[in-house]
């Protein structure tokens, strides 16, 4: 327990060292309030001035304040070393509103702790500016370098600056993340599935899929799925999701199917029996008939070679509209059948549809592919 003569201390001392009105300032957050003119605390705990519109403060005060407490002390044996994190943490904190992230590092690395690099970023994190995040990566990589490793909290904080300032450098975090063997969260992962949404990297979408197949000890939300999903253009890994998501007890959506099948849409060789397992899926869902889902479905059949599939399904549709019709006709154009594209024009017209700029765009591409004897 620490007693310290609290009237005095600020009457004497606070005035030459802080740079604001003095009602607007609070130092300490003290958990009990003993008698008029002292102050009774278990731990000191400084507050986030942050947040408190402080225009400046001096880290010389800080200083000396704690050097009043330690002068003060009753039992200094037992609090030493609670009243030594106080410390640190203040002046890191102080440093950092002047602006003083050098200064705050150097003092750092003198004293190199988890808990103390954990202040550090907490303090920058709120500050969202390319100079804190520089900061806060040398942080995190100052303490791989001394052998501890970053906590869960460090690395969210940090990946959430990142992501507000530079994606791109959540990124290289992860590839750390990963080469040091540290564990990620449900907090980091939500961070990193983020970063892929803002990034539409199709590498860290596939780095996270990895990373479930590994296992991991949460339920990733539909959200971070989805964001996956959407950056995937491998089928194997887009339709592993489709069964991890299912499994997990997820209703996919018409985005989510739209995504898988576009993920199935090239000429690999598993690639048809993917598109095949998604098409069956999409049957048994709610989202069968819906027409830019279908539009995707034509694509996927056809770039994969198998454009009398394709020409099979539109003509189970009822109704299709002009998007359809314009579809079919540029897919069996660019895909071995121009004369099915002439045919499924006059079945158009026929039908009172109306033909637009990519109507016409289609049906002359099919017409050259006959070459100079089509219009005869």
């Amino acid at each position: 327990m620490i007693r310290v003569g609290f009237t005095r201390l600020i009457s004497s001392h606070v005035r030459p060292f802080v740079l604001v009105p003095l009602e607007n300032v609070v130092l300490l957050n003290f958990t009990k309030i003993g008698q008029l003119g002292t102050t009774t605390c278990n731990s000191i705990a400084p507050l986030n001035l942050a947040k408190k519109n402080v225009i400046g403060i001096s880290s010389t005060f800080s200083r000396y304040f704690c050097q009043q407490i330690h002068t003060h002390q009753t039992e200094t044996v037992e609090n030493k070393p609670e009243v030594e994190k106080a410390r640190f943490k203040f002046d890191v904190q102080a440093l950092i509103l002047q602006g003083q992230l050098s200064e705050a590092f150097n003092l750092l690395t003198e004293n190199v702790t988890l808990n103390n690099g954990h202040n550090f970023i907490e303090f920058i994190k709120v500050s969202e500016d390319v100079e804190s995040m520089k900061w806060g990566l040398k942080v995190c990589n100052l303490l791989i370098l001394s052998g501890i490793q970053p906590s869960a909290n460090i690395l969210s904080n940090l990946l959430f600056l990142c992501n507000k300032v530079d994606p791109k450098q959540s990124i290289k975090l992860f590839s750390s993340i990963e080469k040091h063997n540290i564990k990620v969260n449900e907090r980091i992962f939500s961070r990193l599935t983020y970063t892929v949404a803002k990034t539409k990297s199709e590498h860290l979408a596939q780095q996270m899929v990895q990373l479930l197949k590994k296992g991991v000890d949460f339920k990733p939300t539909f959200q971070s799925c989805g964001a996956i999903v959407y950056c995937l253009n491998n089928a194997e890994d887009a339709v592993w999701m489709m069964d991890y998501m299912l499994k997990n007890g997820f209703m996919l959506d018409a985005n989510c199917y739209n995504c898988f099948l576009s993920a199935c849409s090239s000429t690999e060789t598993n690639a048809r029996v993917y598109g095949e397992k998604v098409y069956s899926q999409l049957l048994n869902s709610p989202f069968k008939s819906k027409l830019q889902t279908i539009n995707i479905v034509l694509q996927m059949f056809a770039k994969q070679g198998n454009i009398n599939k394709s020409i099979g399904i539109f003509h189970s549709i009822q109704q299709p509209d002009l998007i359809l019709w314009s579809c079919i006709i540029g897919l069996c154009a660019k895909y071995g059948e121009p004369n099915k594209s002439i045919e499924l024009y006059d079945q158009m017209i026929a039908n009172n549809i109306t033909p637009d700029e990519i109507t016409f765009t289609n049906i002359l591409s099919a017409i050259s592919n006959l070459g100079p004897n089509a219009l005869k």
